[in-house]
């Protein structure tokens, strides 16, 4: 009888996916965990309470902003957000807004995740060639796509939004998972934060290099 060796690679087990990830973002991100209504709403509150402390904001406007975050972290846990970042600094004399939502993206029931090559085609396929930018990339945490692009409202939006916004998203894939992480960068793209745009996009650029899975 002639004996069988199995192949090493098919007798191991498969690598499990990450647990978690870690993200490094600059100070005076205030982080805001996607969890519960309740807990985001606490978060909310005290951010704004903050943010407007020194200023003549009325009443009515603190709950407006209030109201609107809470809509956002609503709208973007609904989509599979995690966690939600806002920024409100100022640098220089210019006034700095900027946002990252993280979302974990899941195939749909019955369908096979698509690869990054996919989703870049999708991208592309559905750019505005003048205002956005699909690329595929090499970060530390493995290689992404990273689409760049500019929106503008409409002028009918219901909102009442006018400013244009600076996008930068960050597809990446969840190592030995069908699972897709991305990080949802934004900032308006209007006077006085116009000449800042590429800066932020640089900035934005850096803390998706700092992403890293977790065991």
């Amino acid at each position: 009888m002639t004996g069988r060796t199995e192949s090493p690679l098919a007798a191991a087990p498969a690598a499990p996916p990450p647990s978690d990830y870690r993200l490094a973002v600059p100070d005076g991100w205030e982080r805001i965990v996607l969890d519960s209504p309740e807990r985001w709403a606490h978060r909310i509150d005290k951010l704004v309470k903050r943010g407007l402390r020194r200023t003549q904001a009325t009443p009515q406007l603190e709950a407006a902003l209030a109201e609107r975050m809470r809509a956002q972290a609503e709208a973007a846990q609904a989509n599979g957000g995690v966690e939600m970042y806002v920024v409100n600094q100022i640098l220089g004399q210019v006034p700095v807004s900027a946002g990252l939502v993280v979302t974990v993206l899941r195939p749909s029931p019955g369908t096979e995740a698509g690869d990054l090559g996919d989703i870049a085609r999708a991208l592309a396929l559905g750019a505005d060639a003048a205002a956005d930018d699909v690329t595929l990339v090499d970060l530390p945490a493995g290689p992404a796509v990273r689409h760049r692009y500019l929106r503008r409202p409409a002028a009918d939006d219901p909102d009442g939004n006018k400013l244009a916004v600076a996008h930068l998203d960050v597809y990446l894939a969840v190592p030995h998972s069908d699972l897709r992480l991305l990080l949802s960068f934004s900032t308006p793209a209007a006077p006085p934060l116009e000449p800042l745009v590429e800066a932020l996009v640089g900035l934005f650029d850096s803390v998706a290099r700092t992403l890293q899975w977790m065991a």
